[in-house]
C-alpha cells in the first residue's frame, strides 16, 4: 500500500509544475542572476560562487518544507482527499510517510540541480567525498526541516496557511542569510541568524566543505528544531481533536 501510494505522489507531481518552478527553478534562476551580476575580485570569486550555492540550495529545500508540503497536507483535507483516503487500507502512517518520501526525492533533484550548475557553470570546484557528504547533510538536514511543515499544516485555511507559510519562507531566507551575506548583518541580527533554522541547515553542508567535518552545533539545532515544531504540532492536533 505505501508503494503504491508512493508512486501515485510521484504522478501528481506533474501536474503541480508550479511547486517545481517555485521551489527548483526560481532558486536556480537567482543563482545565476546574482554570480552573474555581482562583480568580485578573483581572490573572493569562487568562495563566494560555493557559499551562494549552498545559500540557494537551502532556498530551494525550505521552499518544499515551508510552502509543497504543508500546503499540499491542507488542500488535502480541504477536498476530502485524506479523509477518502482513510477509509482504505492505507493508514495514516502510511499517507504521511508517502508524502515525506516523495518530498525526500525532490530534496534529491534540487541538490544535484543545484550542484550540478555550481560545477559545471560557474566552476565551483570540490572532491568527490564533499560533494557527497554536503549533499547528503542537506538532504538529512532538510528530512528535520520538514517539521515546520507538519506545525503549518495544522492550520485550517488553506489561505492563511498559504500567507503564513510565505511569510515564514521568504522572512528565514533573509533573516537566515540566504540571500545575503550574514557577515553584513549587524551585532543584533548576526546573532539571531545563527540560530535559525536556515542558516544552520546551509552551515551544516557549508561547513562540512571547510572544516572537513560534521559540524554538530548546527545539527544539534535543527534537531531541537524538528522536536520542537512536531510537539507544537501534537499539541495543537490534540487540542482540537478535543475541542
Amino acid at each position: 500500500m505505501l508503494w503504491a501510494y508512493f508512486k501515485s505522489e510521484l504522478l501528481l507531481i506533474s501536474r503541480k509544475k508550479s511547486y517545481l518552478i517555485l521551489s527548483i527553478m526560481l532558486p536556480l534562476v537567482l543563482y545565476l542572476i546574482f554570480t552573474a551580476m555581482l562583480d568580485l575580485p578573483k581572490e573572493y570569486e569562487t568562495k563566494f560562487y560555493k557559499e551562494y550555492m549552498f545559500s540557494m540550495a537551502t532556498f530551494s529545500l525550505s521552499s518544499f518544507c515551508i510552502m509543497t508540503f504543508p500546503l499540499e497536507m491542507i488542500e488535502d483535507k480541504k477536498i476530502g482527499w485524506a479523509k477518502n483516503l482513510f477509509k482504505t487500507p492505507l493508514s495514516p502512517i502510511y499517507y504521511y510517510a508517502g508524502k515525506v518520501m516523495k518530498l525526500m526525492c525532490m530534496f534529491c533533484i534540487a541538490i544535484i540541480a543545484l550542484f550540478l550548475v555550481g560545477g559545471l557553470y560557474r566552476g565551483v570546484e570540490m572532491s568527490v567525498g564533499e560533494w557527497m557528504g554536503s549533499g547528503i547533510l542537506l538532504w538529512i538536514g532538510a528530512s528535520m526541516f520538514l517539521s515546520i511543515g507538519i506545525l503549518i499544516s495544522q492550520m485550517k485555511d488553506l489561505q492563511k496557511a498559504s500567507a503564513a507559510a510565505n511569510i515564514l519562507y521568504l522572512g528565514l531566507a533573509i533573516v537566515g542569510g540566504l540571500w545575503f551575506p550574514t557577515d553584513q548583518f549587524p551585532d543584533w541580527l548576526k546573532e539571531v541568524s545563527y540560530v535559525t533554522p536556515t542558516y544552520n541547515l546551509k552551515e551544516l553542508s557549508l561547513s562540512f566543505t571547510t572544516n572537513s567535518g560534521i559540524n554538530f552545533e548546527s545539527l544539534l539545532i535543527l534537531a531541537v528544531y524538528c522536536i520542537l515544531f512536531i510537539s507544537i504540532a501534537l499539541l495543537i492536533r490534540k487540542k482540537t481533536e478535543v475541542i
